[in-house]
């Protein structure tokens, strides 16, 4: 009798420490499964805390043609600044004209972005949104802009960045990535913990 329970806590063990490796393996896959193909759209947000790759996909989104519109987003965008400025500068250099430009910031996290984004879709009567961000950002975001767009009858696309050095497959050989992933799933949880999907967007 004792074998026997003993060998069901091995294989229970086992078992364990077998899902738990495919999590680690699938970390990075899963943080960026929501990113699919840009499509026409009304209007193109680079969402703040960028190193770069997100004003550069959404200039590379926007002379293609995906959209007229380009939205920089983040308290980094506050008038005057050196990150605003760098922005920018980067944006107009890859070909977006400053009359195409739009900035927010008023924002100071995702959840707030997704909020100020939906307002500014109200007010030009846009129907739908390009979001880009880093990969590893983008599970969060989905559920994040599902909870505030539900019922608002507006759409959004997640493009992902071109993250330097970014490998969902062998996320953990590279520092930025290990940190980025470990924060991502962090704060994924904080988001669902604090159950902001409670909160609310105003009248549609």
């Amino acid at each position: 009798m004792r074998g026997r329970l003993a060998l069901a806590l091995l294989v229970a063990v086992a078992l364990l420490g077998w899902n738990a490796y495919n999590f680690f393996l699938d970390a990075g896959s899963y943080l960026e499964g929501p990113a699919r193909a840009p499509i026409a759209s009304d209007l193109i947000v680079s969402l703040g805390g960028d190193g770069g790759q997100r004003a550069q996909k959404a200039a590379d989104l926007y002379r293609a043609g995906f959209g007229p519109h380009v939205l920089l987003t983040g308290m980094e965008t506050l008038p005057g600044s050196h990150y605003a400025e760098w922005r920018v500068h980067l944006l107009r250099d890859r070909g977006v004209p400053g009359r195409a430009l739009m900035f927010d910031s008023s924002a100071s996290n995702s959840w707030e972005e997704a909020v100020r984004t939906l307002e500014v879709m109200r007010e030009h009567g846009w129907e739908r949104v390009l979001v880009v961000s880093d990969p590893p950002h983008l599970r969060r975001l989905q559920w994040t802009w599902d909870k505030v767009f539900e019922g608002s009858g507006k759409k959004f696309v997640l493009v992902a960045s071109n993250m330097q050095n970014w490998d969902a497959d062998a996320w953990w050989r590279e520092d930025n990535s290990k940190h980025f992933v470990a924060s991502e799933y962090l704060k994924l949880a904080y988001y669902i913990a604090t159950k902001k999907i409670e909160r609310k967007v105003g009248p549609t």
